[in-house]
């Protein structure tokens, strides 16, 4: 079941940087929320609409919705399987929108102008390594001779050019490429810290934090499944999962309706789309290639990549990879504003890419952590030596 959720005002995403009032005088986004804060805002919902005559606590200690979408402790039968930006066409489908794969890279021609590059495995020669029981490294390289400094794309990519990123040699569109200020705008907010007893302002708690405003007809796209009852918990085959329909009625969702995520809780239009106008993409079809792109971060037990790759994985030769991402979360005590920190995570971001030597089959999202959330959503790609 596909969700298109639509901002409908400016939204603030906590970065992982701690932030105390009288410490810490700017509040940081960031862009786009992490899996914890989509699967948070969507579980709340569909418990709001599960029965709208109970409150939420008394929603989830009914066996039937826990058992359905878990708890505080689980997330029962619920699987988030895809997360993507999404903008809302005139046809009033919806077209998804993804972070730019890592081994596309800008640079500028001989009169200036901006082109893009793509980064290749090339085999090293003439190294000696007893950290390699084949003896071959590889680095990556532009295709083409480097005339200035190499930079990140820092574009979004529809569906048609992410699958063209991923499977061909072909150069983009520039319709394919939807640069963020298209998509939104990042603003500053100024704030003062209160003292509640006495109703005055207190003096050193002067603050500003940042916000997204994300321009009209773009939102996020959230594809949902439920497991079918009995099916193992950690596989994400189709065959496991309940068709959308069902999901939809199980969790008793409308067909639109209204949604809170983020900081202070800014408010979201969401619609489920129709089955018939969103088919099946060839980056969800094709799942065998020699090339991984994470659409969402991973966490991985082992740094940059899993401690040990499990058959039918073999070891990548390298990866573009441009920083790791912070992403952690706050758990709520019930019934106040209190709480505690979650476990801070370095993530691969979304948008690296692994290169291997033969053939890979991808069966289940690639992260040691959140699985069930959307964490490591992979599709594979194909690069040609």
């Amino acid at each position: 079941m596909r969700l298109f959720l639509e901002p409908t005002e400016p939204l603030l995403f906590r970065t992982g940087r701690p932030f105390d009032a009288g410490e810490s005088n700017f509040a940081e986004t960031v862009f786009p929320p992490t899996p914890e804060t989509l699967q948070g805002a969507i579980r709340a919902a569909i418990a709001t609409y599960w029965d709208p005559d109970i409150t939420l606590d008394e929603a989830f200690s009914k066996p039937e919705l826990v058992d359905l979408i878990g708890n505080r402790s689980s997330y029962g039968r619920f699987h988030i399987t895809g997360i993507a930006l999404g903008r809302s066409k005139e046809d009033e489908t919806v077209e998804r929108l993804f972070p730019s794969p890592s081994h596309l890279v800008t640079m500028n021609d001989t009169q200036g102008n901006k082109q893009l590059v793509r980064l290749k495995p090339q085999k090293m020669k003439d190294v000696i390594s007893d950290q390699s029981e084949s003896n071959e490294w590889y680095y990556l390289l532009p295709e083409e001779e480097v005339r200035s400094k190499l930079k990140p794309l820092n574009c979004w990519l529809t569906e048609d050019g992410l699958a063209k990123a991923l499977f061909t040699d072909e150069p983009l569109n520039r319709d394919e490429m939807i640069c963020e200020e298209k998509i939104y705008q990042r603003e500053s907010r100024l704030g003062i810290g209160m003292d509640n007893t006495t109703k005055t302002t207190r003096e050193g708690f002067l603050y500003q934090s940042q916000v997204i405003r994300m321009e009209r007809n773009y939102g996020f796209v959230i594809d949902i499944r439920l497991r079918k009852p009995g099916g193992q918990t950690e596989n994400t085959s189709t065959d496991f999962f309940m068709d959308d329909v069902q999901t939809q009625h199980q969790l008793r969702l409308p067909i639109d309706g209204w949604i809170t995520f983020g900081g202070e809780r800014r408010t979201a239009h969401f619609k489920i789309l129709s089955h018939g106008k969103n088919q099946i993409s060839q980056i969800e079809r094709e799942i065998t290639g020699n090339l991984l792109y994470l659409a969402t971060p991973a966490a991985f037990d082992g740094g940059w990549q899993p401690k040990q790759w499990i058959l039918p994985f073999v070891p990548p030769i390298i990866a573009a990879i441009s920083h790791y991402q912070p992403i952690g979360g706050w758990a709520l005590n019930p019934g106040d504003s209190g709480g505690r920190s979650k476990t801070m995570r370095r993530c691969v971001p979304a948008g690296s890419v692994y290169f291997f030597d033969q053939q890979v089959t991808l069966k289940w999202p690639l992260t040691d952590y959140g699985t069930e959330i959307g964490y490591g959503i992979t599709y594979t790609g194909v690069w040609k030596r």
